[in-house]
């Protein structure tokens, strides 16, 4: 009996467990750089200790000068992009100011991070950023995606209007799904634009539509339209505009869902930098590379090559293959280049079969 009414015990209560464990809420999901991680008033305070403080050896347009690098900008970002805030809050607790780290205390160093964060255009968010090390350690520094809103409703909402008026529906269908010009919308246009940049879209509308007169539209209208395009393809909208800017747009990838974060496949055509140096045989590699990004332009653009001439080297290495008399290997030894090609790699051995070479620096300094 005694056992018997132990074993019931021991399902009820186990039962019991369980059924208060469902009905627990779910751990919130991390949150992201681009949810707004803290507001306007720490920013603002960060910035009256970063004047006072900071900006005698970074510059108060955090630019940068002799006495400390830039803490603004693609390089910065690209530093920092593949860590989380707790690092970025680490280097500053622990290493400035320079020669008196402990002059300023912890909660003054988090203000001024938030300054910084702002100031590389990270937006604000309804609370303050706690100084909590678990917390910091679960916010990525990333550049922002077309999934973290590139975009805002007002701007789609023009889009919309615009597309309209400028008699984009009689080649594209009402529903813009395709007439006598391709679909703008569904599958057809994902897979007709992903893994190329936002710019390449921009300037393929910008360039050439309306056909005969695409000089009618602004550009700025025109990246309205993008947004637009975007917006209806499922693309989030955001808290930003999207600017008629080519270098800008060259850094936003159209990717779908879920493969922002995972890295090029194997046979894709990608991008890489890196330093280009001779290997054994009479090959060449490039060396301390990035990782490579995959594109849909087998050669880059001025904007792109502008935007790898300040992109940080990395660890990498790439052996290239294809390599021709007219990519001049001999007279770029030791020059930063920038490399498009189709990519191979495993365990043990990678490489770039080449399409295109391109010295961005003279040397690999940075």
């Amino acid at each position: 009996m005694g056992s018997r009414f132990l074993k019931i015990a021991s399902v009820f209560f186990c039962g019991a467990i369980a059924v208060a464990a469902a009905q627990q809420p779910a751990p919130a999901p991390p949150k992201k750089i681009w949810d707004g991680v803290f507001n306007a008033t720490q920013a603002l305070r960060g910035k009256a200790e970063f004047d006072q403080t900071c900006s005698r050896c970074h510059n108060l347009a955090l630019i940068g000068s002799e006495r400390g690098p830039a803490i603004k900008g693609p390089a910065f970002l690209a530093e920092y992009e593949k860590g989380t805030v707790a690092d970025l809050f680490i280097k500053i607790r622990d290493t400035m100011p320079q020669g008196g780290p402990g002059t300023l205390n912890e909660d003054v160093k988090l203000d001024i991070l938030t300054y910084i964060l702002q100031q590389n255009g990270f937006p604000t968010g309804p609370a303050e950023l706690k100084k909590d090390l678990s917390l910091l350690s679960d916010i990525r520094l990333a550049r922002k995606g077309i999934w973290d809103g590139v975009f805002t409703s007002a701007q789609s909402s023009r889009g919309k209007a615009a597309l309209s008026q400028n008699g984009c529906n009689g080649c594209h269908g009402a529903e813009l799904a395709g007439d006598r010009g391709p679909s703008l919308k569904g599958d057809r246009f994902i897979t007709a634009w992903e893994n190329g940049t936002v710019n390449k879209l921009f300037s393929k509308i910008r360039d050439t539509m309306p056909p005969l007169n695409a000089e009618q539209v602004s550009p700025a209208t025109k990246a309205d339209i993008v947004a637009y395009l975007l917006e209806v393809n499922g693309f989030p909208a955001g808290a930003s505009e999207l600017p008629p800017d080519a270098a800008a747009l060259d850094g936003v990838q159209i990717v779908r869902k879920g493969a922002e974060n995972t890295g090029a496949p194997n046979f894709s055509l990608v991008e890489i930098v890196g330093c280009l140096e001779p290997v054994a045989n009479g090959r060449w590699a490039l060396t301390r590379t990035t990782e490579p990004v995959a594109t849909k332009e087998a050669s880059p653009t001025p904007a792109a090559l502008k935007a790898a001439e300040s992109a940080p080297l990395g660890s990498g290495r790439f052996d290239l293959v294809s390599l021709s008399r007219t990519h001049q290997a001999e007279s770029h030894r030791g020059h930063k280049m920038e490399a498009r090609g189709l990519l191979y790699r495993d365990a043990s051995y990678a490489e770039i079969n080449l399409t295109s070479l391109s010295m961005v620096a003279p040397s690999c300094g940075n």
